[in-house]
């Protein structure tokens, strides 16, 4: 089903001789902040509302613009009857909340005219360096948010404590990553390393339930986001986007399923 954007269109800049700029390069310019957004985790929707926009400032008089998560093709057609195309393939994604505000406020400031097309390529450099925060808030956030979990679903302070413990190691295997053949590899072994680290604290006596221990912890590795992107996608009438992104929250919950199973098999088989 395809769906039609609408916004107010932004009329070309007043203040900036659109001339000077080629067609295939305000497009280029255009994909740059577009694949940036989907690095970021951003949805298509506001890929395809975001280079139109730019395109349509700088005197583009259509453009046509499809984003799924891992491509973006986009064509325009310039006032003198000139049309170009681009193709743009991401391989990966990720979600970065504080990046994807910085990247949809250089759009802004584009259509706006207070960033020029040739300063696009250091403001996204600037942005893409970032950080809103040092690596220990986000081990604490592991920490807390994994604790947090298990008192959330009924479990006691020493569960708590587990899950924190097993938190604490998921984020650190997060923040340095290793490099695995697929990103679902990988997958299964951060659930993997985090049930086995909360098994293991069980049986030495740290704990009174298993399942809040598992649960605070493997709440740290699903999908939620993706699988709340995905849905929203075909909520909003992007069908093939919203299946696919469907599809691959699905397959990453199965393989932390996986990576769960396999540490509870190999803890009861070598300790039990």
């Amino acid at each position: 089903m395809e769906r039609k954007i609408k916004f107010n269109k932004t009329l070309p800049l007043k203040n900036i001789d659109t001339a000077l700029y080629p067609a295939d390069f305000i497009l280029c310019k255009a994909l740059d902040i577009g694949e940036n957004i989907l690095k970021c985790g951003g949805e298509p929707h506001r890929i395809e509302d975001t280079i139109e926009r730019i395109c349509t400032a700088y005197g583009a008089e259509h453009t046509d613009v499809f984003a799924l998560p891992s491509l973006i093709i986009a064509g325009v057609r310039m006032a003198d009857g000139k049309t170009f195309s681009q193709v743009r393939r991401v391989y990966k994604t990720a979600n970065n909340m504080y990046r994807l505000e910085l990247m949809n406020d250089i759009s802004r400031k584009i259509c706006e005219g207070k960033i020029s097309l040739d300063d696009v390529d250091s403001e996204i450099k600037k942005a893409m360096g970032m950080k809103p925060f040092n690596r220990y808030l986000a081990l604490l956030g592991g920490v807390l948010g994994a604790g947090g979990f298990a008192v959330f679903f009924g479990g006691t302070l020493y569960d708590a404590l587990a899950a924190a413990i097993a938190g604490f190691v998921v984020s650190v295997f997060n923040l340095h990553k290793v490099k695995f053949g697929s990103q679902m590899f990988y997958t299964i072994a951060v659930s993997f390393i985090g049930a086995l680290t909360g098994l293991i604290l069980f049986r030495i006596g740290l704990g009174d339930n298993i399942d809040m221990i598992m649960i605070g912890t493997i709440m740290l590795v699903i999908p939620g986001l993706a699988f709340g992107n995905a849905v929203r996608d075909l909520l909003f009438g992007d069908t093939v986007s919203g299946i696919i992104q469907l599809v691959q929250a699905i397959l990453v919950a199965v393989m932390v399923a996986f990576g769960f199973i396999a540490a509870i098999m190999i803890f009861g088989g070598v300790f039990k």
